[in-house]
């Protein structure tokens, strides 16, 4: 029986979903509200298992989180996860923020994925308010 890789809206507020045989089948964004879709928890990096799933199934972390409404009046940036890639873009609309790095295609963060602080520079490796790191190595699947 073939994988099917799913993915889900990161708007609380929207329910849309997606599934697909390959992960570059997925779209990075939300046909419906233009968010990003995720196809992987943001902490943990585990795939996603149940499209309606508002939690983690292997960690239980929050899938969905809710991000101001405004757009900043400072541009976003975003660090590539990849400790081994010095990928980062900026924006000045979170709408148009990538969900993935342009050079090795891990997922970019913006936000600190344990306190929330912002990224404040294209090069930083650690969160400026709570101290982890926020480039990690992406979990490994178990077969």
């Amino acid at each position: 029986m073939p994988t099917v890789l799913i993915a889900i809206c990161s708007n609380p507020d929207c329910t849309r979903h997606a599934a697909a045989p390959r992960s570059e089948q997925l779209p990075e964004r939300c046909p419906t509200c233009g968010s990003s879709m995720l196809e992987r928890c943001w902490k943990c990096e585990r795939a996603l298992a149940d499209p309606f799933a508002s939690y983690c199934t292997y960690c239980g972390v929050p899938l969905k989180r809710i991000l101001p409404r405004s757009e900043p009046c400072e541009p976003l940036l975003a660090i590539c996860s990849n400790p081994e890639c010095d990928g980062a873009v900026e924006t000045v609309r979170v709408a148009t923020l990538q969900s993935r790095c342009p050079k090795c295609h891990s997922p970019l963060v913006s936000h600190c994925w344990k306190c929330g602080a912002k990224v404040v520079d294209l090069r930083q490796h650690y969160c400026e308010n709570c101290g982890v790191p926020l480039k990690r190595l992406r979990a490994t699947s178990r077969l």
